[in-house]
């Protein structure tokens, strides 16, 4: 399968707003389940469930254009670079980052709130403080500065830093209808004092419960993700249960300017 591009940047980075930024470019194509969440498919999936299942996800790309998806688990998978360059190696990889405290203030709010948990036991984004460069290296080790791209979260010009990443990927500069939306911010006020949360507390426990038990069976618990489409029914229903912000552009959230992503 042909993979122009591949996201492996950090959660809570900018990746939920920046995959729709790229779906709107219409010399992009990515798979419409990454709209709704990131398919993080490598490494662990990968060696259980083989390739077939991440292939079936760009069935409905359009392959005329750049093709690629943006995830944010990847990165913090030792093994994943060597693997991707084994996998894909004219790849291009687009690593996102933002402001380490930032990030790691955004991934503890989200856990503590939203998943009700106050580690990455639910997920492998830390919720506590990394040194990026450490995960950034295998990847430009691997693949070479050349094929690496870092996209900076922390550049207040989106445009100019948008114009970077569609220089790299090869296509045409674009300016999205929604370059100043904000998607999934950790707070639900403009004023960034209240944590978005969850609604049905009990429901999202039970969720956890079951979730974190199905993960110890790897091969029914992908099987079930993927071919019985409950990673679909999951996503929508995660997304129902996660309060609204009352808020739907950058310009309008003051307590920073970050855009906040899954």
């Amino acid at each position: 399968m042909r993979l122009d591009f591949l996201g492996v940047g950090f959660g809570r980075s900018g990746s939920y707003w920046l995959v729709n930024c790229l779906n709107e470019h219409p010399e992009i194509s990515i798979p419409k389940f990454s709209l709704l969440t990131e398919i993080n498919y490598f490494p662990e999936e990968y060696k259980v469930m083989g390739l077939k299942n991440y292939m079936n996800k760009f069935k409905n790309c359009d392959f005329t254009k750049r093709v690629g998806e943006l995830s944010t688990l990847i990165i913090f998978h030792k093994d994943s670079a060597k693997l991707l360059k084994k996998l894909f190696p004219s790849t291009k990889i687009i690593i996102y980052q933002r402001n380490e405290d930032d990030r790691m203030k955004s991934s503890y709010t989200v856990a503590k709130h939203i998943d009700l948990v106050e580690d990455n036991s639910l997920s492998l984004n830390p919720t506590y403080r990394i040194n990026q460069e450490e995960y950034i290296r295998p990847f430009i080790k691997e693949f070479g500065k050349k094929q690496v791209h870092i996209f900076n979260l922390d550049n207040k010009n989106r445009q100019e830093e948008l114009n970077r990443l569609f220089d790299f990927i090869g296509v045409s500069h674009f300016v999205p209808e929604g370059i100043d939306r904000i998607y999934n911010p950790e707070h639900i006020d403009k004023e960034g004092k209240i944590p978005r949360g969850t609604k049905f507390k009990p429901l999202r426990k039970t969720i956890n419960f079951f979730k974190l038990r199905l993960r110890k069976n790897k091969k029914l618990f992908y099987t079930l993700k993927r071919n019985f489409k409950m990673d679909y029914i999951y996503q929508n229903f995660n997304h129902f249960l996660v309060e609204k912000p009352r808020f739907t552009k950058a310009s309008e959230y003051k307590y920073s300017g970050h855009l906040g992503a899954k």
